[in-house]
């Protein structure tokens, strides 16, 4: 047996087997995702049409996954693993594939070190771990393009048969989602470019065929096209998307980003120094990449946000393919080492710098509804007000269930612009102790409002898309969570606060000490708040909270607390929040709160010298007193969205 082919079958059985590991490792805790639950409350219907009408048409995918839920959940049950699995083994069967397109294109050291990538990136482990559309639209491309390209450069070999397999993982291509989909379009139209024109005609009839096998979805389709989508749920991508997402699917690693690089490098030198033309697979691969990008990137830009990261998966194997196209075929020993180090360096960043397995293996949702559980933290059950957002996303019944957990306590919160409900019941329970679990959607004024019935935050939970507090109203001086604080009394000048306009200050009306700040209606603008936000905050992972207690003499119907962050003269954000949120409109001669919170992570902060000016805009020259005008911060969630971001 020649030695060569035997160790490149090593190699790569090695590969896929660390494939395999990286995928299962402790296989039962693999948590499900807000979109799996998302999926799964779709599958219970009783027929296949109904499915249809309530389960797929209604969402932005095709109906391929979501019908192949329906039937798997109806014999394999609804346990993660179950559920999870089949999406393990395409993402596996992926790395086989990258390896064959990889070697058949160029050569087998191209495909062992594109193979060892995708085994061992976050971004394909991930995604084969997420019962989604997303690892069997990576199989179903790979799979397509492999007997693309026999059907397209070896029509001569078997054409039937790979014209079958082109023509079955075409279709399970564009059933899948509709990037698989446009790729699958695009391969096609590339294989006009190259077919001999002796198999024309043949090449023609299976993309007919393929066609044709869609037709039962052209209804599904042209009815999803009407509705639009996602785009309202999805921000536009920014100029940056293309080089924030390298850094996301390269970990924003500077040992993979080296590693890379000196690979990507030492093939164009060697492809210069033995003057070697470049192959038509390296445009191939890389307009198989740079294509889809372009279109879903102005799509969304100028149409309706369809781009994610996600999407880009099916593309990906072609811009590493781009990437290390250029190598030579290495000798067994080399090749080897190379191998083993590719997969070491990057296994290593996915487990030291991603710290994937204890991120992504927390549930949020699970996390939050044990937490919330006063018995969990040691409380008697009716000494905490109990407090979890309660959204679609949040499958809380399916974690009650499976762990057994006392809800008794438990008040589900619909978030909601007015905060004057919650207010009113958290006055009305009286107990020393307040949990809130929550997740990013959450506004971030509930805590804002928290803190000011519970000031100290005895216990913080940080998870990958959610968070629990403990708050408590027994003073703690080790609990107080502010890293800057800043407060007007409006009795002295205080530091970073505007001059008052002594006219408007009255001593006869106070909410504590000696003075506070009447607005009337020849009073727009209140004292303003300015600081440099770096000297505010810590780092991006803060929040910041305002609040001032106002008298209103009257309704303060546009009666707002503005944020105004500039740079160098430049807006970077402004935001306002109403205070007739907070305002009880029957309380008029009584001192309320107002809130304002701003979240850190949600701006983009990537700009010089950003100073922060914080006020009360009188818009609706109302007639009230304000006082104690307070700016705190606190630190936030760092790894509330670490998958995607640097941790």
């Amino acid at each position: 047996m020649n030695s060569k082919p035997r160790a490149t079958s090593l190699i790569l059985v090695a590969i896929l087997v660390l494939a395999a590991i990286l995928r299962l490792i402790r296989p039962f805790e693999i948590p499900y995702t807000g979109d799996e639950f998302n999926a799964l409350l779709r599958t219970h219907f009783n027929s296949f049409s109904e499915l249809i009408k309530k389960g797929v048409i209604i969402d932005a995918h095709p109906a391929g996954v979501q019908v192949f839920l329906y039937y798997w959940t109806k014999l394999f049950g609804y346990s993660e693993i179950a559920v999870k699995l089949p999406f393990i083994i395409c993402g596996i069967l992926s790395v086989f594939y990258i390896f064959r397109i990889g070697k058949e294109w160029f050569n087998e050291t191209v495909g062992l070190v594109c193979a060892a990538f995708l085994a061992t990136l976050q971004y394909t482990i991930m995604y084969s771990q997420i019962a989604r559309p997303y690892s069997s639209g990576l199989f179903f491309t790979l799979a397509m393009v492999y007997y693309w390209n026999k059907v397209t450069f070896k029509p001569e070999e078997r054409f039937y048969r790979n014209g079958a397999l082109y023509i079955l993982f075409s279709a399970a291509c564009i059933y899948n989602h509709y990037f698989s989909f446009l790729v699958a379009i695009m391969v096609g139209l590339t294989g006009l470019f190259f077919i001999p024109k002796k198999y024309l005609p043949k090449y023609l009839m299976l993309g007919i065929i393929v066609f044709v096998l869609y037709i039962p979805h052209l209804h599904i389709f042209f009815y999803q096209l009407g509705i639009g989508g996602l785009g309202k749920m999805l921000a536009k991508p920014k100029d940056d998307f293309i080089l924030e997402y390298l850094k996301y699917v390269f970990h924003f690693s500077p040992f993979i980003f080296v590693c890379v690089g000196c690979l990507f490098i030492f093939g164009i030198m060697n492809s210069i120094r033995n003057k070697i033309q470049g192959s038509v697979y390296l445009i191939i691969s890389f307009c198989w990449f740079l294509i889809p990008f372009l279109i879903g990137f102005f799509y969304s830009r100028y149409v309706n946000t369809i781009l994610q990261y996600s999407a880009l998966i099916f593309t990906f194997p072609f811009l590493l393919l781009f990437l290390f196209g250029w190598m030579p075929d290495l000798q067994g020993k080399v090749k080897a080492g190379l191998i083993f180090s590719i997969c070491l360096i990057v296994t290593v960043s996915l487990i030291v710098e991603r710290k994937y397995y204890s991120v992504f293996y927390t549930s949020r949702y699970e996390q939050i509804v044990l937490q919330s559980n006063p018995v969990t933290n040691h409380i008697a059950p009716d000494s905490c007000i109990s407090l979890i957002q309660s959204t679609a996303e949040l499958p809380e019944d399916y974690y009650i269930r499976k762990d057994h957990v006392d809800t008794s306590s438990f008040k589900f919160v619909n978030t909601s612009p007015d905060k004057r409900p919650i207010i009113q019941y958290i006055e009305q329970q009286h107990k020393p102790y307040l949990s809130w679990g929550a997740l990013p959607s959450a506004d971030p004024l509930y805590v804002a409002v928290f803190l000011n019935y519970y000031p100290y935050l005895i216990k913080e939970g940080d998870y990958y898309g959610g968070t629990f507090y403990l708050f408590s109203s027994h003073p703690d001086k080790n609990a107080l969570p502010y890293t800057f604080q800043s407060v007007n009394d409006f009795k002295q000048p205080a530091p970073h606060w505007s001059e008052t306009d002594k006219a408007f200050l009255s001593d006869s009306v106070t909410f504590s000490g000696k003075s506070s700040y009447k607005m009337d209606s020849l009073h727009e603008w209140g004292p303003s708040f300015n600081y440099q936000l770096d000297s505010m905050v810590s780092n991006h992972f803060n929040l910041i909270y305002i609040s001032v207690e106002l008298l209103p003499l009257e309704t303060l119907n546009d009666v707002f607390i503005v944020s105004d962050f500039k740079s160098n003269g430049k807006q970077v954000d402004w935001r306002s929040t109403p205070v007739s949120d907070f305002i009880s409109t029957d309380k008029t001669s009584k001192w309320q709160k107002g809130y304002h919170a701003i979240r850190l992570s949600d701006i983009n902060l990537n700009y010089p010298n950003i100073t922060a000016k914080i006020y009360i805009w009188n818009k609706g020259k109302k007639n009230f007193y304000m006082n104690r005008f307070e700016v705190k911060s606190i630190q936030d969630n760092s790894l509330l969205f670490s998958l995607f971001q640097k941790i």
